[in-house]
């Protein structure tokens, strides 16, 4: 009872919990890279601004690098269109349920105002229309009417344009049934005229005056698209056998004979066509249109100029594209107004959305060039397969990274700047960049560099690890002269997006780069590991490759995986920026599972399912290589989770057990499940149980058994200069967890740096660490004298980071999956732990540390300190104070079904994550209270507009009250979830130190309340 008693701890003070709201606080902010399943396209020429909605019913709204507004519909419905209203920051997107949402620029965030639904099947929209006085929007539906929605009111208006009227005026050889509405378009310098297109090849120019048709035209194939010619005399119709056509408002026919530019054999359709003005000459711009005996396979969009063609080529399906004019507004910057100028202005540039990738195409550039993104770009260009954060990158590196990745794209992107620059950014007085980088590996062993330090993730460099190895494989990627496709059509491959690798041995699984000696290092599934440093000037010569056999000490060892990748033989060019220096062939060639890198001794060491290797890469020369197999475990399997060596009998007495053992568990649950002490389910809102919404209860912590067959893999790797021998003196060491709970450490003499070149680095193992219950062992870090983690390599002596302290006894943190524990060096004793499994039913996933500051506003003096943060396989992250492990704050971050999410979150020294929203995008989130970033950015109010584009004051402000999520730039941010307020106890005490956040649960209920107030 005592214990129990003494367990609580004190409670914190009043001074600490207000620090703790002023440190601590879990937010949502930005989100990188380019949209998951993106669905809609749309421009608004006004304020030059792009919105893009998406599969999952996220609208993104981006304007000038830095002006990003984010919106996201309640229901995830795929959005089917997006309309801008021109010149008011308002947008109108169509679901794929038949509703309209209309959404506004409020300060920084896109929020939505007001919602509209179409009900019955024949009043299935099919195409949209916004006026140009910008009062109504013409809405085209299935069933061929076609209605008006007044945008003030966002209600519908009684005025019809019904199919049977239309119809009245209709030449008598004409008996079909038009079908659907496929296009609306006003008439350029008469907004009471309307082309109303119909699916099955009639068109008609409306007099909405009048309610009469002015003309009818009727075409013999099916109806895709329709445009204006900018004489507003004359248009063109695209059709679903791959032609289009020119017709004149004069005459009741074509102009000129339907062109099947890919004929004459039959062709795909064309979904879309702009024809435009050029220098003087027609611009015609259209997606499909392919012959469907060979271009079935093929996703294009066509550009046809006086005598230039180019069906340029995309490795996706190709969503929507548009044509931007030359900038013609005017902008007075004394009172932030836009005023628009003439409308007589050129196409500028190509905008192709396509199903992986954003491409802009310069239509001013006679090469007709890529424009170089600042943001929207492909992270999955090849998959991502790992990722490093980086902070403190010096100004000289980052600038010669900057210099070697424009060489890289010289010659394939345009000079021209960004032509998307709507909205405003804020000043932030006396704020210097960031000078961050995000690092990603590739499937296809690529590395590219990603300025992470503002709003936009932008790409700086490329370095691909492929050059340094050959196969039959990769001699394939070399397309052969004569293989090359004919010369029609004019197919020219264009876009990043690339899911194709040349050899999946090439998958890079770890990246460490240290940023204050220029030295990469990129780990393989191969087993390979380069070893790179960052040059200015060209290199030729032969990279040295050093093989390293693990289990040189295990004579009956069988590898049954993959081979390793060849190395190349001669000479490699180089170019200037990051160049291999060596090359460390493990073996057997399995993938590589931990990797570290001390540059100031010289040494990388690398992990894999068999053991570890050190390795000197200033000599090239193998350190020392410590197997952690298993003795009798031979069978190489190394990556498999069974083990070959258990009977079936065995096997089938332990089935059995666990069959029991699950079935008087479950027996239990029932019997104890009207206890008042029970923890109350979580249930969906149609009162059915949610196994994924459940509260995990506290476990027991069972031991694992010893003979596991995954219990070899390294885990992680960490260098220290600590006290491990004695208390006296510092020693440079080696640390390497594995999968079974086990801790090596190694000390490792280091020669002088005068006898470096010259004399070996010897290793020798110092102490082996069991834990108790085997848990894998995910992260490992030394604390000096002052409770603060070691520097990083070379940040002392670049003048980055303090000496450590050495006066006080050091400890180490070890982080397993199912808890943190400290112990005292360099006797190993053990000093404080947290158990994180037995308390909350959660994992150790990720471990890092991060700087909290904020200022007293009383005494205005600065508060720091440096907190270890934690990610669960739930998707809570974590903050624990060090060294008492005191819970600071719990966030639910990432959904807890979010496999892909979780496992690629990389944390930042400033208290930020980076995780992989999707495939495609990168969310960003922060913990901290004062560091976080986000996007300062705004709308200036256009000059002229009415009290009509804004919103309802008093409409809005009580949808925002009743709104139970805040927004931040769009982003609904999480509630307070008060099933879990019981995880925010700390090393059981009873005080809350903050509100669990959480972002994957719904709103706050009275039943919620009931059972939180119920539950104390």
């Amino acid at each position: 009872m005592f214990k129990f008693i003494k367990a609580k701890g004190p409670h914190p003070s009043a001074e600490r919990q207000k620090l703790q709201k002023d440190l601590f606080c879990y937010r949502r902010t930005l989100q990188h890279g380019f949209p998951h399943k993106p669905t809609a396209l749309a421009w608004d020429p006004s304020l030059r601004l792009l919105c893009i909605g998406t599969a999952t019913g996220a609208v993104k709204v981006f304007g000038r690098p830095g002006v990003e507004f984010y919106g996201q519909h309640q229901n995830p419905i795929p959005v089917t269109q997006v309309v801008f209203l021109p010149n008011q920051g308002r947008v109108v997107t169509l679901c794929d349920d038949n509703s309209l949402h209309l959404w506004e620029v409020n300060k920084s965030s896109l929020v939505e105002v007001k919602c509209q639904a179409l009900e019955g099947k024949l009043k299935k929209i099919s195409t949209m229309c916004v006026e140009t006085a910008g009062k109504h929007l013409l809405l085209g539906t299935e069933g061929g009417n076609i209605y008006l929605l007044d945008l003030s009111s966002f209600t519908m208006t009684p005025d019809i344009i019904y199919q049977d009227v239309v119809m009245q005026n209709v030449p008598q050889d004409y008996k079909l049934n038009p079908g659907a509405v496929e296009s609306i378009i006003e008439q350029p310098e008469h907004p009471n005229h309307i082309l109303i297109g119909y699916n099955r090849g009639l068109i008609v120019l409306w007099n909405r005056d009048d309610n009469t048709s002015v003309k009818t035209f009727v075409s013999n194939q099916q109806l895709e698209s329709l445009c204006w010619h900018e004489d507003g005399k004359s248009f063109t119709s695209s059709h679903n056998d791959g032609s289009y056509m020119a017709w004149d408002l004069d005459e009741n026919k074509p102009s000129n004979e339907p062109v099947t530019t890919y004929g004459p054999f039959a062709c795909r359709a064309i979904p879309k066509i702009v024809r435009r003005e050029l220098n003087g000459k027609p611009l015609i711009v259209f997606s499909g249109g392919l012959p469907r005996s060979s271009g079935s396979d093929k996703y294009t969009v066509s550009v046809i100029h006086d005598e230039q063609h180019v069906a340029f080529d995309f490795t996706s399906k190709v969503i929507d594209f548009l044509v931007i004019d030359s900038k013609t507004e005017e902008f007075d910057d004394e009172e932030n107004t836009v005023t628009n100028g003439t409308s007589n202005s050129e196409p500028d540039a190509l905008v192709v959305l396509a199903e992986e990738e954003l491409v802009l195409i310069d239509l001013q550039c006679k090469e007709w060039k890529m424009i170089n993104l600042p943001y929207l770009v492909s992270l999955h260009a090849s998959a991502v397969t790992c990722s490093q954060h980086v902070s403190g990158v010096s100004e000289e590196l980052w600038e010669q990274l900057k210099e070697a990745g424009k060489a890289q794209t010289n010659n394939i992107y345009s000079n021209r700047s960004w032509p998307i620059d709507g909205g405003r950014l804020l000043c932030s007085k006396g704020s210097t960049p960031r000078r961050e980088l995000l690092l990603t590996g590739h499937e296809d062993g690529t590395i590219r560099f990603w300025d992470a330090g503002g709003v936009t993730l932008t790409p700086i460099y490329k370095f691909s690890t492929a050059v340094f190895f050959t196969g039959d494989e990769l001699e394939e990627a070399v397309p052969d002269p004569e293989d090359v496709d004919e010369d029609w059509p004019p197919f020219r491959k264009i876009g990043v997006f690339d899911p194709y690798s040349d050899d999946p041995r090439l998958a890079v699984k770890k990246v460490v780069l240290c940023p204050l000696s220029g030295t990469l290092v990129v780990a393989g599934t191969a087993g390979h590991v380069v070893v790179s440093k960052f040059d200015t000037e060209v290199l030729d010569g032969e990279v040295k490759v050093t093989t390293m056999n693990i289990v040189s000490d295990r004579d009956g060892f069988i590898w049954k995986g993959h081979n390793q990748l060849a190395p190349k033989q001669g000479e490699i060019h180089q170019t200037r920026g990051f160049q291999a220096s060596s090359v460390l062939q493990l073996h057997p060639p399995a993938a590589v599972t931990a990797c570290v890198l001390q540059a100031d001794w010289g040494l990388v060491a690398a992990g894999t399912a068999h053991g570890l290797a050190l390795f000197d890469y200033i000599k090239n020369k193998p350190v020392m290589v410590k197997c952690t197999l298993n003795p009798n475990d031979l069978t190489g399997s190394g990556d498999t989770p069974i083990s070959r060596r258990k009977s079936f009998k065995k096997s089938l007495r332990e089935s059995f057990r666990r069959l029991r053992k699950g079935r008087s568990q479950r027996r239990a649950n029932t019997e104890t499940a009207t206890t008042p002490n029970s923890p109350p389910s979580r249930k969906t809102d149609d009162g059915q149980f949610s196994p994924l919404e459940a509260k995990p209860i506290e476990r027991q912590v069972e031991a694992r058994p010893v003979d596991d067959s995954m219990s070899s893999f390294v885990r992680c790797l960490y260098f220290a200069r600590t006290f491990l021998v004695n208390a006296q003196n510092t020693n440079p060491t080696l640390w390497a967890g594995t999968n079974n709970g086990t801790v090596y450490t190694f000390t490792i003499t280091v020669p002088s740096a005068s006898k470096r070149e010259t004399d070996d680095v010897t290793c020798h193992i110092a102490k082996e660490i069991q834990l108790k219950h085997r848990a894998p062992v995910i992260a490992i870090a030394v604390l000096d004298g002052s409770n603060r983690p070691l520097p990083e390599p070379l940040e002392v002596e670049k003048g980055v980071a303090p000496l450590p302290d050495t006066t006080q006894p050091h400890r180490v943190i070890i982080a397993s999956e199912e808890q943190f524990k400290i112990f005292t060096l360099p006797a190993v004793k053990a000093f404080c732990k947290f158990k994180l499994t037995a308390q909350d039913g959660a994992r150790v996933r990720r471990m890092a540390f991060a700087t909290f500051t904020c200022k007293n506003p009383d005494t205005d003096a600065t508060h720091s300190e440096i907190d270890l943060l934690c990610l669960t396989n739930i998707g809570d992250c974590l903050v624990f104070s060090i060294p008492d492990l005191k819970r600071q704050l719990n966030a639910a971050a990432i959904k807890r079904e979010d496999i892909n999410g979780i496992s690629s979150l990389v944390f930042t020294k400033s208290a930020e994550a980076l995780y992989l929203h999707s495939s495609s995008e990168l969310q960003r989130l922060s913990l901290s209270a004062t560091s976080a970033t986000t996007a300062r950015c705004y709308l200036p109010q256009p000059v002229g507009e009415n009290e009509d584009a804004t919103s309802d004051a008093g409409s809005e402000g009580e949808r925002q009250e009743n709104q139970s999520e805040v927004l931040v730039n769009g982003n609904a941010e999480g509630t307070v979830d008060a099933d879990k307020t019981e995880e925010v106890r700390e090393n059981d005490e009873e005080t809350l130190h903050n509100v669990t956040v959480s972002s994957s649960v719904g709103d706050i209920t009275i039943d919620s309340v009931k059972d939180y107030l119920g539950s104390d």
